[in-house]
């Protein structure tokens, strides 16, 4: 999952009837995170503030605007292999209004309204379903067991990391999450961000 930056793999087995193999679940990285989140309540790895941790991306950051076409997206999602890019104002500082997900394209051509892609990015957020949850943030310094308590309770796939200003810092992800659990955090001496 990790190397192949697949945010979800197929359970395969064999069904004893045909010998044939058949997808039983879905391992995803969510559910995975979620698993952790439940299960493992305290430890030093959790504790730290994502400021110590090499954890997420804060450089190089991809952003639109609410006048930015969603074609201009749609490039900036598959050409930077990004699944969302933040939206912020336009008057230069970076405050995030909000974000444009993959998922958001797939709201605007539901139904095979295709002339839908024409419209810009704060045309078709408006599209999105009223049980749409919202965009979640964080700071540098919020640690990230209290992330973690964020994932326990909400269907979350990524926090935009800001200031106290609301302006962009980064993002963190939950392939950043899984990768920093599984790969980095054993051997983490708290220098990072």
């Amino acid at each position: 999952m990790l190397e192949s930056k697949a945010r979800r793999i197929p359970l395969v087995d064999i069904d004893d009837e045909t010998k044939r193999a058949m997808v039983v679940s879905v391992v995803t990285q969510y559910r995975i995170l979620k698993f952790v989140a439940v299960n493992v309540s305290e430890t030093q790895l959790l504790r730290k503030p994502l400021r110590q941790l090499s954890l997420g991306t804060y450089k190089h950051l991809q952003t639109a605007k609410m006048e930015t076409p969603v074609f201009d997206v749609i490039h900036q999602l598959v050409n930077y292999s990004i699944s969302s890019v933040p939206i912020v104002n336009t008057d230069g500082k970076w405050v995030v209004t909000n974000v444009f997900e993959a998922v958001d394209v797939i709201t605007i051509i539901k139904g095979g309204m295709y002339d839908e892609l024409n419209l810009n990015v704060g045309e078709a957020l408006q599209k999105r379903p009223e049980e749409f949850p919202g965009i979640y943030t964080c700071s540098i310094d919020d640690r990230l067991d209290t992330i973690f308590d964020t994932i326990r309770k909400s269907r979350v796939h990524r926090f935009v990391v800001i200031d106290e200003d609301n302006r962009l810092v980064g993002i963190v992800t939950l392939s950043d999450i899984l990768e920093y659990i599984l790969l980095e955090g054993e051997g983490d001496d708290g220098k990072g961000a």
